[in-house]
Order: structure tokens, then sequence, then C-alpha cells
């Protein structure tokens, strides 16, 4: 019903069109649970328990399967139960940011659908990390939450006031004390002054900044992660990863956030340059993704959440054999529709069976390739 009903009807629409009404519809799915019972009408099984050797323990929290949500779906904290319900095994709540923000103007998101792909610029529109935190309460999820948080988006915050910014979100967070894990994104390109915080002195600064907040901290962090692009050179990478392993506090890494990269596109030059500014994501990724994984993981051990074209379940063991433990997807989601992720844990299943591996790791992925 997706593919023959409900995509082509949400692509007749703008993507910011179909991206509002898509959320809108989704948080009130998640306020009425007896929505839920609709699922199977868009390929949502009613029973899904997905084979234990997909499962992983990493950072002490345990994972049922691989596929994560990616930040940026659910900025609100208002989707969890109804994500829960698609199957996915863990989801990325934000980015959030001290201040709120309305984000860039429209129009700020574009599909190209020949690649597969999206551009955005949404310019981490939230109400806030406070706020955001206020709308997880309402709900207990059986599956881990990160956190993610960014720097607002106002070009006027720089240098020391944005390491402020970050410090008074995950001050916020650690004291709320509910995150399984904290995403720091360093890497979004879509803020106004278009600056992150890859720049390994400027990330230097940051975490040095970060420590304080780190040992004030009522309870003990969870895992920190850092978010990073794939639009990074290998020698910058590795500076990064070195800094990182610095911080006890910083045991993962997220790669990759959307790039800024327009090469090697299908769509027409002259259409692509029209959109503007803004982070690709979706299929036009996938190799960079990977890439920056398998670079990644040469030089660190912590575990690795690869991210940026995981539509199905080659996606996703293609991720793990280059170093991922975990895979989120985003634009997946949107092109695949809301069954995907069932899907994409049935023919892993299949694999695993066919091919008699009985446990799915960056180790084994390759196997079932």
């Amino acid at each position: 019903m997706y593919n023959a009903l409900l995509r082509p009807l949400l692509f007749s629409l703008s993507s910011d069109q179909a991206h509002e009404l898509t959320i809108h519809a989704a948080a009130w799915s998640a306020r009425n649970r007896w929505s839920h019972s609709l699922l199977p009408f868009v390929g949502v099984k009613r029973r899904f328990q997905p084979l234990s050797g997909l499962s992983t323990t990493l950072w002490g929290i345990h994972f049922h399967h691989p596929v994560g949500l990616a930040a940026g779906f659910d900025k609100e904290g208002e989707l969890v139960p109804l994500m829960q319900r698609l199957g996915f095994s863990h989801l990325d709540i934000g980015s959030m940011t001290a201040k709120p923000s309305n984000g860039n103007p429209l129009p700020r998101s574009f599909r190209l659908k020949r690649d597969a792909s999206l551009i955005n610029r949404m310019g981490l529109n939230n109400s806030g990390t406070s706020s955001v935190l206020r709308h997880l309460d309402a709900f207990k999820p059986s599956i881990p939450r990160s956190v993610n948080i960014a720097k607002t988006h106002d070009p006027t915050i720089l240098g020391e006031e944005g390491i402020q910014d970050y410090a008074q979100s995950l001050s916020e967070v650690l004291t709320w004390g509910k995150a399984d894990l904290i995403t720091l994104n360093v890497s979004c390109p879509n803020t106004a002054e278009g600056k992150t915080f890859e720049n390994p002195d400027s990330l230097s600064a940051l975490l040095s900044g970060l420590d304080t907040t780190i040992k004030e901290s009522p309870t003990a962090p969870p895992p920190i992660l850092l978010k990073l692009s794939c639009d990074l050179e290998k020698t910058v990478l590795t500076e990064i990863t070195q800094i990182a392993h610095k911080k006890a506090w910083i045991q993962g890494f997220v790669m990759s956030n959307t790039s800024t990269r327009r090469d090697g596109l299908i769509e027409p030059t002259d259409r692509v340059s029209a959109m503007g500014k803004g982070g690709l994501s979706g299929k036009a990724i996938a190799g960079w993704s990977t890439q920056s994984i398998e670079w990644l993981a040469s030089s660190t051990s912590h575990p690795i959440i690869g991210v940026g074209g995981v539509f199905n379940a080659r996606d996703v063991l293609e991720k793990m054999q280059a170093g991922a433990s975990l895979v989120q997807m985003y634009t997946g989601l949107v092109y695949e529709g809301p069954g995907v992720v069932q899907r994409i844990v049935s023919d892993l299943t299949s694999l695993m069976q066919q091919k008699g591996v009985e446990t799915l790791s960056p180790q084994t992925a390759g196997l079932l390739l």
C-alpha cells in the first residue's frame, strides 16, 4: 500500500509539505496507539520477533538487531512509540539545541528521486533541549534512546559561546538522566554560519570545554558518541579520533552526517544547483559513508554506528563489513516506507539461515554478502 498509494501521494507534494504531513501524522499516531492496528496496511507486521543472532550488546546496552532511526526524523521526541512499533532497535532523538530555533526558511528540503536521495537545509529546527526532554518524558520505551545534541542555529553563537551552548544542552540531558546514549552532533552543515566543530582545533576546544560539565554531572554520564561527516579526509578523520581518544567519556562514533558534496549524482546538474545549499543524504552518499566507516574503524576500537544510504539488508551488511556495529536510517524510511525495518530484519534472518551464520557482527557480515 505504501509504494502503490501513499508514496505517490506524498511525492506529489513538495518535500517540505510531505515532511510536515508525515511528522504530524506520526505524532498523532504515537499519541493514539489504537492507530497502530492500521500499520499492517502499510507493510508493518503485527508480530515482530528478530532472530536472537541479530542482537548485540554495546556499552552494556542490548540492541535486538542493528537497525536504528537516525537523528533528524524525530527532532521533538514525539514519535517514540510509533518508531518502536515500526521495529527500530534504537532511536537517535534530535538534534536538539540549547535554544529553540525555527530553522531555515522554506523551501528547505528537496528530493532527488533518480538518486534515491534528499537534500535538506532544515537548520536544526527544534523547540529546545528542555522542551524535547519533556516530550520524551511522556514515553517509556523498551528500546535504547540516544539524545542528539547540536549547537543552536544562530550565527552569533561562536567560539566559547558555542561551547557553552553545547554545555548547557549536555548539562540538561545529564540532569534529566534518562538517555541511554548521548550523541554530540559536531558535523551539521545546515547552520546559518555553515561551520562545524570538526576542525581538530575546534573539536579539541569543545571537548575540553565539556570536561567540566561531565565532572559536575549529578550522575555518571551514559556513553557519549561523536557524529562526524563523510566529507572528512582520512588524515583529518584520524586526527579527530586521536583527539576523541584523549577523553575517556567519548566511547563511540556515528558515521556519517549528511554531505555537502554533489559529485556523481544522476539528477541534472542545473536542477541540483537550483536547490542550493544543504546536506545530501540517501543512496548518493552510501559509498562515501561506507568508505569513511572503514577509515574510522582503522583508527579506533570504539564502536561505530553507520549511517548513510541504508535502504536494504545489503546496505546494512556493507556498513557492518566496513566496521559498523549498528546502523541507522532516515532517507531509506522516506523512500521505502514504514515496513522497511521489518523487511531488512527478515532479509538478514533469511541470509543468516541460508549461509549458516549464527551471529551477525562486523566480523561475520562479509560472509552474507
